[in-house]
């Protein structure tokens, strides 16, 4: 049987006052259920997702580019990045 993916989750909230619980809970239950091992979760707190820069973003990054992570989930996609432009500098 081959090794579990590596997986990781991005979690974000716009406003410092919003809790992640619902992007937490549901992103959880997703990797349990395909068998993934959970290596971190990287949550921005309070930041806008029209911003490129984010710093647990960015480290998250650093951690897909050095290859310590297969697959990254969250929960949805503007959690991640808002405009067509930031995902593809994202995604590439």
């Amino acid at each position: 049987m081959a090794d579990a993916l590596r997986a990781a989750r991005y979690l974000r909230v716009s406003k410092a006052d919003q809790d992640p619980a619902l992007q937490d809970d549901e992103t959880a239950e997703l990797i349990a259920k395909r068998g993934w091992k959970l290596m971190d979760t990287y949550t921005d707190h309070g930041i806008s997702g029209r911003r490129e820069r984010r710093p647990e973003l960015d480290r998250l990054l650093r951690d897909v580019r050095r290859r310590r992570i297969d697959v990254v989930v969250v929960w949805k996609a503007d959690r991640l990045f808002r405009s067509l432009k930031a995902m593809v500098t994202t995604t590439r």
